[in-house]
């Protein structure tokens, strides 16, 4: 498809340009990892932002950048009964759970555009068949895949195919206290799931990861999640605490804090998949009055035609000077400015 679009200016206010383009700097700017090579890139990026500042078209986010994020939360349903969560308490019926072809075709649609599709829940390993079906046409694709699991049911199977194909596996732990696990995962689950996340380690090494999530609650553990980390040599990100409709935890930082941490949100370039197909440009893109319904959905729609709709532009749009807590979810940052360290 043509980069050359017609010409119309905008006339935005300059915070609104202004916070657009560092929004898109920035996070380009962390991803270059040479010294040297930051100044040229910055000034070739800064031409590209201009370009699709400036040349009008419903599709400038979405083709001719590999900027955007593909997330399926593939399930709701889950084998963990976590007080943090309240996405179990919700799983999809069977008769609305997404055909596994739907989503890659969407992934197929969108290749060109993506830098990373990422598989959530509730706990996608409940679907590993499918997990395994995505990663293989994701490695064809030469897109990176990243799944976030509570590694309950990790096998040596899954986990030498998974190695194989060359992608990330996130594994949620608040605590390494055999008490505090129990406590944390709704399940007395500890002895069974640390040796399994020992075998991931001996397995999948540099393509294991570890996350955490910062709450009042976990705030005691969180140390000694990092330690730990540190001793296997393994890499560790924090996420602060968001609530997910169980209302049983609280946030360590305030939601003012969150807010006025002067980082814009990135979330405008997600492309985020329900259970049942449907489209959203983020989980919690509700917030916006224009995206109370889903812009479409993939069982029924080629996701091209959704992404270019009128709507779909316009809640970018929007997104671009939205404000809210859910901004610092990893879901809206690349995989590379996460896990960069071993903390």
């Amino acid at each position: 498809m043509s980069l050359v679009y017609r010409f119309k200016a905008n006339q935005p206010n300059l915070s609104h340009v202004l916070q657009d383009y560092v929004g898109e700097l920035a996070p380009f700017a962390r991803r270059v990892e040479k010294p040297h090579l930051k100044i040229p890139m910055m000034l070739l990026k800064s031409v590209e932002w201009g370009i699709y500042r400036w040349h009008k078209t419903p599709i400038r986010r979405f083709y001719g950048i590999k900027s955007n994020e593909l997330i399926y939360m593939i399930t709701n349903a889950c084998n963990d009964r976590c007080p943090k969560c309240g996405i179990w308490e919700r799983p999809e019926p069977k008769s609305q759970h997404l055909m596994i072809q739907h989503f890659i075709n969407c992934l197929k649609r969108l290749h060109h555009n993506l830098y990373q599709v990422t598989l959530t829940g509730g706990e996608p390993l409940l679907f590993k068949q499918d997990v395994i079906l995505i990663a293989e046409e994701a490695k064809k694709l030469s897109v990176p895949m990243v799944t976030v699991t509570n590694a309950r049911l990790l096998d040596e199977a899954f986990l030498n195919r998974y190695k194989e194909l060359g992608h990330i596996l996130v594994i949620s732990i608040d605590s390494v206290e055999r008490e505090k696990w129990n406590e944390f995962r709704g399940r007395v689950s500890f002895d069974l799931v640390m040796p399994r996340i020992m075998l991931a380690k001996q397995i999948l090494g540099s393509q294991l990861r570890i996350q955490s999530v910062l709450s009042k609650e976990s705030a005691p553990e969180i140390p000694k999640v990092i330690e730990w980390c540190k001793q296997h040599g393994l890499q560790h990100n924090t996420q602060l605490y968001q609530d997910f409709g169980a209302y049983n935890w609280n946030r360590a930082v305030t939601e003012q804090e969150m807010v006025d941490d002067g980082i814009p949100c990135a979330a405008r370039k997600n492309i985020c998949i329900y259970p049942n197909g449907d489209v959203v440009k983020c989980f919690d893109h509700r917030r916006i009055p224009l995206a109370k319904e889903p812009l479409g959905n993939i069982a029924r729609q080629d996701i091209i035609e959704i992404l270019c709709t009128k709507r779909s532009t316009e809640v970018s749009k929007i997104m671009k000077s939205c404000n809210f807590p859910c901004k610092n979810m990893s879901c809206n940052k690349p995989q590379a400015l996460l896990f960069n360290s071993r903390q």
